[in-house]
């Protein structure tokens, strides 16, 4: 089973130490960890320390954190502490997830951090 493919990736300059970060959400206009789908841009795909560059997986099928239980075909968003989890109404929805995760584990997911489409309660149901 691959837990990668193609995707598209790019460099930012980490502003802070993200090493621990690794397979977390990025924020593009601070080069920190994200707090939301709206500011992410893609998943820190490898361990920058402070001013280091960050390689971020902006689309594709990408690995990630899981913040809490994912299942199957979720939609996934971004948790205030840059973690992935299962997308609810008034989320941005940046992907979805090829398979189950437990929280704290790598998931894998295909996601799209270009346009994060905004999950309204009238017209999103699971």
């Amino acid at each position: 089973m691959t837990v990668e493919n193609k995707y598209f990736a790019f460099t930012v300059q980490a502003l802070e130490d993200l090493n621990s970060h690794q397979y977390q959400a990025i924020a593009l206009d601070d080069g920190k960890v994200a707090n939301d789908g709206d500011e992410a841009i893609g998943i820190l795909l490898n361990k920058p320390k402070n001013t280091e560059f960050a390689s971020v997986g902006i689309t594709g099928i990408l690995k990630y954190r899981a913040g809490e239980a994912v299942a199957i075909h979720k939609p996934l968003t971004v948790a205030t502490s840059g973690y992935i989890t299962g997308a609810g109404s008034g989320d941005y929805i940046v992907g979805r997830a090829l398979a189950a995760v437990t929280s704290g584990s790598i998931g894998k997911g295909v996601f799209d951090f270009t346009k994060p489409i905004y999950a309204m309660s009238s017209s999103f149901a699971w």
